[in-house]
């Protein structure tokens, strides 16, 4: 099997969100699957009973064939910016991290 580059971005949204604006937000991420690249698109929270997520509550994870798809499709995709757009304002702290498998 050829390895993939998973791309996963842990959120902490922050306390003032609402359910109306954390079920918009939910939505819109689910358009990021409409770029081309982007594979296996997984938007869910945290459920571990370790109690080690660090404030982060949320994951969005995808994986890429390769890293053109991340750099020159996704993360310049008008979907993606307007996506940044709209959920920055809504976190405390994002923490991306990228590895192939």
């Amino acid at each position: 099997m050829s390895k993939r580059l998973r791309h996963i971005v842990l959120i902490q949204f922050k306390e003032t969100v609402s359910r109306k604006e954390f079920k918009y937000i939910e939505e819109r991420a689910a358009t990021l699957k409409e770029i081309t690249g982007v594979n296996d698109l997984l938007f869910g929270e945290n459920v571990s009973s370790e109690k080690l997520n660090k404030e982060y509550s949320h994951c969005l994870s995808m994986w890429f064939t390769d890293e053109e798809d991340r750099d020159k499709v996704y993360l310049p995709h008008p979907i993606h910016q307007k996506f940044v757009q709209l959920f920055v304002p809504f976190t405390e702290n994002v923490l991306v991290f990228d590895f192939w498998e």
